[in-house]
């Protein structure tokens, strides 16, 4: 006599099918972990690419400010500092305003009849997220003023580094911050 609990239908005992269930339940179990896995590094990849992107064009940015900011001529001094308008948040234009570069021409620019011409030597950024990035830079600056030039001397050179707190504001990046660090 057979047990009702061991007979077969088409071949597989009650415990089998059981047993398959339960492979069955482990293994949707395990493809959900999977599939939640896979969204998680997918998400923090494209993080990661954006945080690269933002190191990138805000580096550009950054090193473009620095050239003007290090670049001007007491005759154009005024148009010159016009990149500030153009590329600062309203805290640094607040922070660089019209009435400080004014005092800046009148005392030191206009008299020694400077001219100065900057380039960013090397840079490095560390981006928080997407829109929020400090890039360091570190410069060189050629300065002449009229002694120089009258008496034919070698231009001075300042080497120096700035760090720019850089904020992307409807797809621009703009400087927030700046922060000129001395070196000896």
């Amino acid at each position: 006599m057979t047990n009702d609990a061991d007979s077969t239908t088409d071949g597989v005992t009650a415990d089998q099918g059981r047993n398959w269930k339960r492979i069955s339940i482990v293994l949707a179990g395990l493809l959900a972990v999977a599939l939640v896995a896979c969204v998680g590094l997918a998400v923090s990849q494209a993080q990661s690419q954006g945080r690269i992107d933002a190191d990138r064009t805000a580096t550009r940015a950054a090193e473009r400010v620095v050239v003007n900011w290090l670049t001007y001529d007491y005759r154009t001094y005024n148009n010159d500092m016009t990149w500030i308008t153009k590329s600062g948040t309203p805290k640094f234009k607040k922070d660089f305003s019209a009435e400080a570069l004014e005092g800046m021409r009148k005392r030191i620019i206009g008299p020694r009849q400077l001219i100065s011409r900057g380039r960013v030597v090397n840079s490095a950024a560390t981006a928080s997220d997407a829109d929020h990035v400090k890039v360091l830079l570190f410069t060189d600056q050629t300065l002449t003023d009229k002694d120089i030039r009258k008496d034919k001397t070698a231009p001075l050179h300042a080497r120096s580094g700035v760090e720019l707190t850089m904020v992307r504001a409807n797809g621009t990046w703009l400087v927030d911050d700046m922060v000129q660090l001395q070196f000896q």
